[in-house]
């Protein structure tokens, strides 16, 4: 069964047995990650998750505060 997860790319969402990202191209995009900020997440540790990604990707503390609100929080 697939799972859902983020493009090492561009962080949009992405199956795990999709062959290149539908939003960016990227090939082979899955990347478990983002698996370890969804868990933050989900244990109420924003910061933490942001952090993570801050050193996973370089970006500043403003991307990857935004990168965390876009990918990973659900709307209700």
């Amino acid at each position: 069964m697939p799972n859902l997860g983020h493009c090492k790319c561009c962080g949009d969402k992405v199956s795990s047995e999709a062959a290149s990202c539908p939003h960016c191209g990227q090939p082979e995009p899955y990347d478990d990650k983002w698996k370890y900020v969804a868990e933050l997440l989900q244990q109420g540790d924003k910061v933490n998750a942001v952090k993570y990604v801050r050193e996973s990707t370089g970006l500043g503390i403003r991307e990857a505060i935004n990168f965390v609100e876009k990918n990973f929080t659900r709307t209700s």
